[in-house]
């Protein structure tokens, strides 16, 4: 019955309490009101397990292109369907239900007789907590599980920034998992001293009822052991100790419990502070400070992928270079966020899809290539940028930008809004690209002076004249971005 995620509560099911003959359940009743309620609160929204929940999917998303189909990836997708069960079953709503009934009841105590929920509501409650604690114990069970198989894939060296945030945040959803399921037994045990107290109603069980008066005797066999602290010795984590201490000759990881407290003041005077000179080295960050953009130099792995990027000659080489990076080296993962991942997905789909509609027009072989090309160096630009490999004074893309304009002679005047705006956004995206940004401004400017009136002409009935005025704006448009051409 526990695992029947179908089941109904039968609200309707409901029994007469008389004040004579059940006076001392009906004054008891809001210590059982109390009880669902502070019950309610163990998942409310401000429980860290939901914080954790949003963590493991970034972690999923940032990882998912490197752990394709690895057994790493699938054992977290394990814990996060279970985190995903327990939103789901929704145990906090179910007590919060079954509080309502018994709270509208004993304000209307005053009446001889009063109807409260029977003993199956009562029943199912136990039955969803009973559920709750058997998914805990299986994310527990996999909870674990990952957490060993990481540990073992860290003694490998490979992937090691991406697989310690994987355990720590598996590691932190076990420790909240082993709390909720102590408080889940509590509860459960508070609720069940309950069940012979109320009356049965008419309900019938598709099956016999299995409910335990003691849910961690119930599941003693399979609890017992997780339980119970994971003892893991020393030894096997030392082989982190390279790792954490690569950079130790050129930073200094500062003790705080080690400071002196004479040490910690505040300085008045400010001749007394002895500045450092901007060519040394700040050993006091163990992570340094972002540079400015303008000083930032690439590091040769990063200089070989721009290069890449540069002499990617169709679409389908452009996409093998995203779809074999490797996001774990040092440079990229401090860049790239799961924000940003979609972002390139998203402007390879685009572009996709854009070089597919260019296949299938009516145009020219020749034109058809020169767009395709154009289409490839621009996805080219956005990918770089979203990688943080341009953008700095030495390495800018000048030439490949240059060489993404369309040809004048495809671009035509337009006498649709819809039309005009495709236009400005071709004109737009073409002139940012070869980085005219006064250009680009002046552009901007001039449609929505423009966007404003036609709306003002449809507004006032003057279709016409509004047609007019988009064609004369998409003239001027074409001739102002062919003058900058020349």
């Amino acid at each position: 019955m526990w695992n029947n995620l179908n089941l109904q509560c039968p609200v309707k099911d409901v029994c007469e309490y008389t004040i004579d003959g059940d006076k001392e359940l009906i004054d008891n009743l809001p210590e059982f009101i109390s009880l669902l309620t502070s019950s309610a609160e163990i998942l409310t929204q401000d429980h860290p397990i939901w914080t954790e929940i949003k963590v493991l999917q970034n972690v999923q998303m940032k990882y998912k292109r490197i752990l394709h189909c690895d057994k790493c990836l699938q054992l977290l997708q394990r814990v996060t369907t279970c985190l995903r069960k327990m939103v789901i079953l929704n145990l906090s709503k179910t007590y919060l239900d079954l509080a309502e009934p018994f709270l509208a009841g004993i304000q209307k105590a005053n009446s001889s007789s009063v109807l409260f929920p029977s003993s199956q509501q009562l029943e199912y409650v136990l039955l969803r907590t009973q559920s709750a604690a058997k998914l805990i114990c299986e994310g527990l069970h996999y909870s674990r599980e990952t957490f060993c198989y990481l540990i073992q894939r860290l003694k490998v060296g490979h992937l090691i920034l991406n697989l310690i945030m994987a355990t720590s945040v598996t590691a932190r959803v076990n420790i909240l998992f082993k709390s909720i399921l102590v408080q889940i037994f509590d509860i459960y045990r508070k609720l069940y001293s309950w069940h012979q107290r109320f009356k049965k109603g008419s309900t019938e069980w598709p099956s016999p009822l299995d409910l335990p008066d003691d849910l961690e005797t119930w599941l003693k066999p399979e609890v017992s052991e997780l339980l119970k602290p994971k003892l893991v010795s020393h030894d096997p984590l030392k082989f982190l100790s390279s790792f954490l201490k690569k950079n130790e000759d050129e930073t200094e990881i500062i003790d705080v419990e080690a400071i002196d407290e004479n040490e910690s003041m505040v300085i008045d005077d400010q001749s007394q502070v002895n500045l450092p000179n901007q060519n040394d080295i700040d050993l006091g960050e163990v992570i340094p400070r972002a540079q400015e953009e303008c000083g930032v130099q690439l590091t040769e792995s990063q200089n070989i992928l721009l290069e890449k990027i540069k002499r990617a000659k169709n679409f389908k080489s452009l996409k093998v270079i995203w779809d074999n990076l490797d996001i774990s080296s040092e440079a990229i993962l401090q860049l790239l966020t799961p924000h940003k991942i979609r972002q390139i997905d998203k402007i390879f789909l685009q572009a996709k899809n854009k070089i597919k509609n260019l296949k299938q027009s009516n145009q020219t072989t020749g034109a058809r290539r020169k767009q395709v090309i154009s289409v490839t160096k621009l996805t080219g630009i956005k990918f770089a940028k979203q990688l943080g490999l341009v953008g700095t004074k030495s390495h800018n893309f000048d030439d490949e930008a240059n060489s993404s304009h369309l040809q004048i002679g495809e671009l035509k005047p337009v006498k649709t809004f819809k039309k005009l705006k495709q236009l400005y956004n071709t004109l737009y995206h073409i002139l940012q690209s070869s980085q005219q940004y006064k250009n680009c401004d002046k552009l901007k400017k001039l449609f929505r002076s423009r966007k404003g009136d036609i709306k003002l002409l449809i507004q006032s009935g003057e279709k016409v004249t509004a047609k007019k005025l988009i064609f004369c704006t998409s003239k001027v448009f074409l001739t102002r971005f062919q003058q900058h051409e020349c």
